[in-house]
Formats: structure tokens, C-alpha cells, sequence
């Protein structure tokens, strides 16, 4: 009866007041403060009486909220896309917010289970919750380190270690200043948790102090680019209907030529745009009314489309077609969403290949593609939120990025804005410039630094010429890759052994004494 009490009057309600503080954080709201209360509330609401259940529910209550919060509109896409009913739409949203919270559960159990043991948990839980969100695929990924995204000089240390490093920061100054609260009240020793919770929230503002001025420097000696954006606003429903092709290519030619009348040396078109396939084994943009550079477009043009080979299979992708007319490369998708591009399993399961389409076809690298003496880095639809193809794009060396995407599924939402954020860190992991074409918004122009130059409005028609800087330097991160989360493992798995140890070593000194008796 008491362990009930205690769940309802203490672990529930600390339990949704993380996933509230985690989820309040993201855009447009973006209260980026109430980000290291998340961790600290998940903290408390385990450390009461810590075992590997109740910290794994309370994990998973901290993120179902923040899932909830931040994920509202999956209610209105199934309503909108798959016609649900409201009530079927809220039961498979709910589906996928508690599908989303495993990270933070196996988090949460795995950190209860060292506590239970006498493992500090102010020091166990953040190491337990970069593990886990490295470790735990998810269909729309989130971390920790996108909270403090709008604070652009404290995620500054996120070329070190990328967003591993940054949740790491985020957890143990929570943690760590919760935790000497805590003991200050109890008239306990208070000091280390607090001096390691007050360094992890002063020392990435004075790195990012000192750094943020040296890459603004490095961005105005650079080289200059200017990239056009054509954000065009086709609604998913007309994007579909042949018959407004050839009105959508005119559309998107005319946004073009104005953008190259105001110098831009390259033009973007979102995720898809260019309404007709384009087979693979052309060398040349199409003749006639299909052309990409047809009513006065000079070119270059990095246009996203679908693109098809000899066997038929369909891919996402972003061609780059030179003013000549010559196709410059192809950059495919890699990391396509699980069910909403295509369906797991179905090469291998022949019930699933009778009932539903193969979908699209991966791409088997990242690429860069030449342009205008530069290199592109391309980032297909969410890849620019996936901080590990960041590092795999970094690596090949582009002068800046480019991201083409499709929100227009989630209408006037705050989905896009999310997304617009959590992108922004790919420029600090890499430091490059970054210029999203989204079909209805967000499409923007995020510097090296991770501060926003340019902003567009959603479900609205926009353009603008964006003054890119070429940078060349290799960052910590994109030259290591993650770091972080095997230390992270390592140290956790050694705390385990090391408690075990100390555990059987006490069994046997009881059993002694008794022996003795």
C-alpha cells in the first residue's frame, strides 16, 4: 500500500513535471531554461525508493509527456492522411509517444538498478540517459541536447562531442544541483554535486563564449555563395494530381529566374518538387516541357525529385543539373522513415509483399555534389536531425549543407519549427552553414554558429537569397564520431560490476560474522 502511495503522490506527479520541462523546450515555445529541470525531476521521482522497475516507469511517464507535448499533431496527420477517427488517431498517437519514451525508460530502469545497488544516481542517471538515446531507435528522434538548441552560445561544446556530449551537460547539471539541494536540505554533504552541476552549466557558456566569436570570424573570411530557396507551398493533396504538374514546374521556374535575377549562384527546390521522375541513366535535364532549366532558368539548379533505375525502384533524392543542361550527380536518401517511405521487412516477408508496395529505395552512401567550385552536402527530409549521417556527411568534406524537405504533412503545426531546431545543431556539430528548402516552411539559412540568418513563415509561398560562407575546418566530432556514448557504456558497465562486487563482499562479511557467532 505505501509503495502505491508512493507512486501516485510522488513518482507520477515528478515523473510528468520532467516530461512537461522536456517538452515545453521545444520550438516554437522553446522555454529552454525548464530543460535541466527534466532530468532533475526524472531524478527525483526515482531516487525516493530506487529499483529497476520504478525507475523504468517513471522513465517512461517522463517521456510519454514530452512525447505528448511535443508530438501532438501525429493526432491530426492520422486524421488528415490516414483517416482515422479523433479517438483512433489519439489511441495510435498514444501508441507511438509510449513507443518513443523506451530510451528514457531503459534509462530510467537501468539508472533505479545502480541506485538500488548505492550508485550515486545524480552521477548513474545522465550517464544511463546518453547510453540510451544513442542506443534506442526511434521513428522521430529527440535527445536532451535539443532543449537548450535557442541558448546558441551553451551548445557550442556540441563540435566536441555532438548531442551525446551536450545531453551529458544537460543531465548532470540538473542532476547535480538537484541532488545538493536536496542534501543542503537534509543538512548533508552538498558541495561536490553542486560544484559538478554549477561546472557543467558555467563551463559550456564560457567555451561557447569564447568560441562563438572565433567561427564568426572564420564565417566572414570565407568564401561567398548566394543560394536561392524556392519554398513553392504545394499542399500534399495537389502535389499528388497530375494534372497540376506542368502549373507546379512553371511555378517553381518563375520563383527561379526572379531568385537568379537577384545573384543567386544557386537554386534549391525542396523534398520532391520537381513534379515528374527522373530516370537514372540520364546524363542530360529532360527535352520540352519537362526540362528543369526551361522558362529562362540559367542554372544550376539542385532540384529534389524522384529518380528511378533500369529495375524500377524509386528514390528520394536531389539532383543537381549544371546550366548546360549536364546532370551533375545524384544524391539519394539514406535513412528513409520506417512506414512512411517504406516497409520493414518486406524483401524478406512474402505475406507483406502481396498486401503493400515496396516504397522507396535507400541510398547506399551520403554524397556530396560540385557546384559552383564547392561541394553540397545534401541532407534528405530528417537526415539533418539525425546528428550520426551529420558526421557521416561531414566527412566528406562539403563547403556547406543543404537540406531539402517536405513538411507540408504536417500543416500549420509546430512539427516544422521542431524540425527547423533540431537541425540547427547539425551546423555546430559540423560548422557549416546550413540552407533548408522546405516545400510550405520552415526554409532557412542557419550559420556555422547555429544562429538563424534567415526565417521563412509556413503554408506560405516564400523565397530569398541566402549569403552562404565555405568553410573547410574538421570539427572534434565529425572527425571521431561519437566518443561519448561508449565511455558512457563502459563506465556504466563498470559501476554494475563494481557494485556486484561490493554487494557479494558484504554478503560474505555478514555471513562471517554470523559464522563466528
Amino acid at each position: 500500500m505505501l509503495g502505491r502511495r508512493r507512486f501516485w503522490t510522488r513518482t507520477l506527479p515528478l515523473a510528468t513535471l520532467g516530461g512537461l520541462s522536456i517538452g515545453l523546450c521545444g520550438a516554437p515555445v522553446e522555454w529552454h531554461a525548464l530543460g535541466f529541470f527534466g532530468p532533475a525531476f526524472l531524478l527525483m521521482a526515482i531516487a525516493d525508493a530506487p529499483s529497476a522497475r520504478l525507475g523504468f516507469v517513471a522513465g517512461w511517464i517522463t517521456a510519454t509527456v514530452t512525447n505528448a507535448v511535443a508530438l501532438y499533431w501525429v493526432v491530426g496527420l492520422l486524421q488528415e492522411f490516414a483517416g482515422f477517427p479523433w479517438i483512433a488517431g489519439v489511441a495510435t498517437a498514444l501508441l507511438l509517444w509510449v513507443a518513443q519514451a523506451l530510451a528514457a525508460a531503459f534509462a530510467g530502469g537501468l539508472a533505479g538498478a545502480l541506485m538500488a545497488r548505492g550508485a550515486p544516481g545524480w552521477l548513474v542517471l545522465p550517464g544511463t540517459l546518453v547510453a540510451a538515446f544513442s542506443l534506442t531507435p526511434a521513428l522521430f528522434p529527440w535527445r536532451l541536447a535539443g532543449t537548450q538548441v535557442p541558448w546558441t552560445v551553451w551548445v557550442q561544446t556540441a563540435e566536441l562531442g555532438g548531442e551525446p556530449l551536450v545531453d551529458l551537460l544537460v543531465a548532470l547539471a540538473g542532476c547535480g544541483l538537484a541532488e545538493a539541494a536536496r542534501r543542503a536540505a537534509l543538512g548533508g554533504r552538498w558541495r561536490v554535486p553542486a560544484a559538478v552541476g554549477a561546472a557543467s552549466l558555467l563551463l559550456p557558456l564560457a567555451y561557447g563564449a569564447v568560441r562563438l566569436p572565433q567561427v564568426r570570424e572564420a564565417r566572414a573570411e570565407a568564401p561567398l555563395l548566394r543560394v536561392g530557396v524556392v519554398q513553392p507551398n504545394v499542399g500534399i493533396w495537389e502535389k499528388r494530381d497530375p494534372r497540376l504538374a506542368f502549373d507546379q514546374l512553371a511555378q517553381l521556374q518563375e520563383m527561379t529566374r526572379e531568385l537568379e535575377a537577384e545573384g543567386a549562384d544557386l537554386v534549391v527546390w525542396p523534398e520532391t518538387a520537381y513534379p515528374f521522375a527522373i530516370r537514372r541513366s540520364r546524363t542530360r535535364d529532360a527535352d520540352g516541357p519537362t526540362r528543369i532549366l526551361g522558362r529562362g532558368v540559367r542554372g544550376p539548379v539542385l532540384a529534389g525529385a524522384i529518380t528511378v533505375d533500369a529495375e524500377g525502384r524509386r528514390y528520394n533524392s536531389a539532383v543537381l543539373v549544371a546550366p548546360d543542361g549536364r546532370i551533375l550527380g545524384i544524391s539519394d536518401k539514406v535513412r528513409l522513415l520506417a512506414f512512411g517511405e517504406y516497409v520493414p521487412l518486406w524483401d524478406y516477408l512474402p505475406p507483406i509483399k502481396e498486401r503493400f508496395p515496396r516504397g522507396l529505395t535507400p541510398g547506399k552512401r551520403p554524397r556530396v555534389l560540385p557546384a559552383n567550385g564547392t561541394r553540397v552536402g545534401v541532407l534528405n527530409c530528417y537526415e539533418d536531425v539525425l546528428g550520426a549521417y551529420g558526421v557521416d556527411i561531414g566527412r566528406e568534406d562539403p563547403g556547406f549543407l543543404v537540406n531539402v524537405t517536405n513538411d507540408a504533412w504536417f500543416g500549420d503545426t509546430s512539427e516544422p519549427w521542431l524540425h527547423q531546431s533540431m537541425a540547427r545543431m547539425r551546423t555546430i556539430e559540423t560548422r557549416r552553414d546550413l540552407v533548408r528548402a522546405v516545400n510550405t516552411g520552415v526554409s532557412s539559412h542557419t550559420l556555422a554558429t547555429g544562429e538563424d540568418a534567415i526565417l521563412t513563415g509556413t503554408i506560405e509561398q516564400a523565397s530569398f537569397v541566402a549569403e552562404v560562407r565555405l568553410l573547410s575546418a574538421t570539427t572534434p566530432w565529425v572527425r571521431l564520431g561519437d566518443w561519448l556514448t561508449p565511455l558512457a557504456v563502459g563506465a556504466l558497465l563498470g559501476a554494475a560490476i563494481a557494485l556486484g562486487r561490493l554487494g557479494r563482499l558484504g554478503r560474505l562479511g555478514r555471513l562471517g560474522r554470523r559464522t563466528r557467532r
